[in-house]
């Protein structure tokens, strides 16, 4: 019923009439569950509920630990990954070969560490190219150092041998004889000459020394200018040097200079390895890239197997040294310089064919 000493409270009781002298005066109350009951119940429940709560606090806080540390594993591998990655990168050694990196998605332009790890296998990437091209131009600087080696020998131990033979047998040779020791000494002079001239060049020309000044120009002057140089040596040996090339065709934007010196070796090319007897035409054709320049020669020709490599070092032909590498690592140097390119074109008959092309004056100002 109703607790006597509350307004709103409920207790379990027992009550009974009180009787004085026979009359009722009252009721006695027993409260079964007093105060001291009810303080003792409440500091018990209060009790109960901060354990549950602490319990719960710690629970909740060992499970977003766990959770934390997978997302920190799940968010820290792909940097794991990238650092050992970067850490078996050495410098000293060849540069890894790695996966190619996937296309970026749209999440990943946020994703840092997936944009860090493309970035570093663009750049190993890029390394490993630079490293084997590097490799390959130490490869070929060594076999191009062996080739000169062997040119230059030649050569100088020829001029060395009739010089000894001069200072040997002075009085013993006449004049005719004199004469003829001292013009072949001459002669492999003038070899390791243009040799040396040769690797001048061409080093100016690969280490950028030499940058093309374009000037208008006419290819057909240029080309009976060059005739000219060559007149003499080709009447010795009977060639017949021809060009081809139609009425009206626009000048050339290049340096005239260099041009020149890529007909001159191409002609001193077919020149030496043209027969007695034999024809060098030069044609000349405009075309969308230009002037369109072909150089023929009714020589040996060129195997298939010697193509590829035509342009970077010297090579040989029928088991025998070809010289003229030089030369034509020269012309393929000042064309890349012009942004051009030299090919070896099928010939309709016997011989070699080069063909290259250089701006035209109107392309030139169309670009301008």
């Amino acid at each position: 019923g109703d607790d006597p000493r509350s307004m709103d409270g409920r207790k379990v009781f027992s009550a009974a009439p009180l009787q004085v002298n026979g009359r009722d005066v009252g009721f006695i109350y027993v409260v079964l569950l007093g105060e001291a009951h009810d303080l003792l119940a409440a500091r018990g429940s209060a009790n109960a509920v901060l354990k549950t709560a602490l319990w719960s606090i710690g629970l909740v806080a060992l499970l977003c630990l766990a959770a934390g540390l997978v997302a920190f594993a799940l968010i820290t591998r792909p940097l794991r990954r990238l650092t050992e990655s970067v850490s078996g990168f050495d410098m000293h050694g060849t540069p890894p070969t790695l996966p190619a990196p996937a296309p970026p998605s749209a999440g990943d332009s946020r994703d840092e560490i997936a944009v860090l790890d493309t970035a570093y296998r663009q750049m190993v990437a890029r390394i490993g190219e630079q490293w084997r091209a590097l490799t390959r131009q130490d490869q070929e600087r060594r076999e191009l150092i062996a080739n000169i080696s062997h040119d230059l020998r030649t050569p100088l131990s020829s001029l060395h041998g009739y010089l000894e033979t001069l200072l040997l047998k002075d009085e013993m040779l006449d004049a005719p004889e004199r004469r003829r020791y001292l013009g072949i000494a001459l002669d492999q002079s003038r070899k390791v000459g243009a040799l040396a001239q040769e690797l001048f060049e061409l080093a100016r020309l690969e280490y950028g020394f030499v940058q093309p000044e374009p000037e208008p120009f006419s290819m057909t002057d240029l080309v009976q200018d060059v005739f000219q140089k060559f007149e003499l040596r080709a009447e010795a040996k009977r060639i017949a040097m021809t060009a081809k090339f139609p009425p009206q065709l626009p000048a050339a934007q290049a340096d005239l200079g260099m041009i020149e010196r890529v007909l001159s070796n191409l002609l001193d090319n077919a020149l030496r390895h043209t027969p007695e007897g034999g024809r060098i035409e030069v044609g000349i054709a405009s075309s969308r890239e230009g002037l369109d320049v072909t150089v023929s020669d009714t020589g040996p020709g060129i195997p298939e197997a010697l193509r590829e490599s035509l342009f970077q070092r010297p090579f040989t032909v029928g088991g025998a040294r070809r010289s003229g590498g030089l030369g034509l690592r020269i012309v393929h140097r000042i064309l890349e310089l012009h942004g051009r390119s030299i090919t070896l074109s099928e010939a309709s008959g016997p011989g070699a064919s080069f063909r290259f092309s250089v701006p035209a004056a109107e392309e030139h100002s169309a670009a301008g």
